[in-house]
């Protein structure tokens, strides 16, 4: 319950269309310890899913972008129209990341993972080599 009222909760801050840091984030990883702190701008509507981050332009290294889907399925990304190549973390509702993937610049993809309800992009240089396990909202 605590993840779905979360959730409610960092849907309703704001749109990626607005262009302001709406929520902050950590990445963890598997024993729980902070690997990255992030601001995060929501792109929630279909329409702000999938203009991503052609509406919003290069991320800082503590930014990305959060796409919501209204439910958890398979999630397709592409970076067709965007000048820079981006990282992407495929997350399911209980905020386990599922998947990495680097997309490089205008990639057409689609690059599809199962069993994903939010989908976090960071600029191409961002993740370290470090195992990234949960997303956890602050």
């Amino acid at each position: 319950m605590k993840n779905a009222v979360t959730l409610l909760l960092l849907i309703g801050v704001t749109s990626c269309g607005e262009g302001r840091p709406a929520q902050h984030a950590r990445l963890l990883d598997a024993d729980g310890n902070v690997q990255l702190e992030l601001e995060l701008v929501i792109a929630e509507t279909e329409y702000e899913r999938q203009e991503g981050l052609r509406l919003h332009g290069p991320l800082a290294e503590d930014e990305a972008l959060l796409l919501v889907f209204p439910r958890e399925s398979q999630v397709c990304i592409s970076n067709t129209g965007v000048p820079f190549p981006i990282q992407v973390l495929y997350i399911s509702q209980t905020h386990q990341i599922t998947a990495t993937e680097h997309i490089p610049a205008q990639a057409p993809g689609p690059y599809c993972h199962p069993a994903t309800q939010l989908a976090l992009e960071l600029r191409g240089d961002t993740l370290h080599p470090l195992n990234y396990a949960k997303l956890q909202f602050f």
